[in-house]
């Protein structure tokens, strides 16, 4: 039993030992800049990193991430987060056909509109 659990060991640390010579690709180099392909306009681009970054110095490093630490890689990466999702969005909002989006909205909001009129008339017919 002790000799296997040697050998687990041995093996265990094999690996990591492997593992820890081999260089690592940094994802956030590659992927920092991957967000503006999505967005495809400078002024968006420049306005969405304009907005991020006010927005995490004023919410996160100036209210509490500074008192913890004074590391500056976190707030950044939370910045290139952040433009990430709000360059899928842009991206994604880029597909969407606004004319059927808009008529199957006002369909239903007209629906709906309608529905709640029949119930209160109901009510207070009774």
């Amino acid at each position: 039993m002790k000799r296997k659990a040697a050998a687990y060991n041995n093996k265990a640390g094999s690996v990591n030992v492997q593992s820890s010579k081999k260089p690592m690709e940094n994802p956030k180099v590659i992927a920092k800049f991957e967000w503006r392909k999505k967005v495809n306009s400078p002024v968006v681009e420049d306005a969405i990193d304009h907005f991020t970054r006010h927005l995490i110095s004023e919410w996160v490093t100036d209210l509490w991430y500074s008192r913890l630490t004074p590391d500056k890689e976190g707030p950044e990466e939370l910045v290139q987060i952040i433009n990430g999702v709000l360059g899928e969005i842009s991206g994604r909002m880029r597909n969407i056909n606004l004319m059927d989006f808009l008529i199957r909205f006002l369909v239903a909001f007209v629906d709906c509109d309608f529905s709640l009129y029949q119930i209160v008339i109901l009510l207070n017919g009774s």
